[in-house]
């Protein structure tokens, strides 16, 4: 009962926190979110001009949904480690470990208090989408409860990625190149058609099970016109999301304690 008065009250400053970085630096995520609509814009025309006639062979849909998807993992992860980044060079890191809350609650709190900037900037970008795109077979508007709830399952397993990317970030400063790497693997994955995956296989084991690679199949199914219900079972998304935040968060203890034993949170 302690426990969860205190994270309510580190989520209370977190969420206060990110309003006020909002409100003070309103362009950062506005410029961000327009970025992003513009490189897959690009590559959507340049397919069109690329494959001429034949363009109609391209999923749109599936691209710009996992594209979207890619910059939710994004927002997710740089809230993380980038602004571990940013801690460390201004000097504020060492006081948030050092704090009454452990660095794993600090980040988790901050976590949960962006999910709802992140599903406005998913929903953003879809939008943007829909309206720039003739012919999207997307209903955005009936789909709404089934794609926050099949967001906030899938940022679960985000969590997870992102306390590694946090550890590691933790210990070499300097990462971002690194994790813009990853994450455009992430957008490949996305793509994957899992038709042309063999059965069986590692493969089609991982896109099976992978938190991300499910919640992509489950919003996919959920943003087709006329799908009233959640495809994928929510309970056992939920649960293969639990699973991969665990050990998440343990690998980020053990490079947490390497950080501190090696005197790196202070090094700045």
């Amino acid at each position: 009962m302690i426990f969860l008065r205190d994270f309510l009250l580190i989520l209370k400053a977190e969420i206060k926190r990110d309003f006020i970085f909002m409100k003070r630096y309103p362009l950062e995520p506005i410029s961000f979110i327009f970025f992003m609509y513009l490189i897959l814009l690009a590559i959507l025309f340049g397919f069109h001009q690329l494959a001429g006639a034949t363009s109609g062979v391209i999923n749109r849909e599936k691209m710009i949904l996992g594209y979207s998807l890619m910059q939710f993992v994004l927002s997710t992860q740089m809230g993380w480690s980038g602004q571990i980044q940013n801690e460390s060079q201004t000097g504020t890191l060492e006081q948030l470990s050092i704090s009454g809350h452990t660095l794993g609650e600090v980040l988790l709190a901050r976590g949960f208090s962006q999910l709802p900037r992140q599903i406005v900037s998913f929903y953003l970008l879809m939008i943007a989408y829909t309206f720039s795109l003739s012919d999207l077979k997307i209903d955005l508007l009936n789909s709404i409860p089934n794609v926050i709830l099949n967001l906030l399952i899938m940022a679960i397993g985000i969590f997870g990625l992102s306390y590694i990317f946090a550890g590691i970030t933790l210990i070499f400063k300097r990462v971002g190149f690194f994790f813009q790497i990853i994450n455009f693997a992430f957008l490949g994955l996305f793509w994957q058609d899992r038709g042309s995956l063999v059965e069986g296989g590692v493969m089609a084991f991982i896109y099976d099970h992978f938190p991300l690679t499910m919640g992509m199949a489950s919003l996919q199914n959920s943003l087709n016109p006329g799908s009233s219900i959640l495809e994928v079972n929510s309970l056992v998304f939920l649960l293969h999301s639990v699973i991969f935040c665990i050990p998440g968060y343990l690998i980020f203890s053990l490079m947490e304690k390497k950080a501190r034993d090696g005197g790196l949170l202070s090094q700045y």
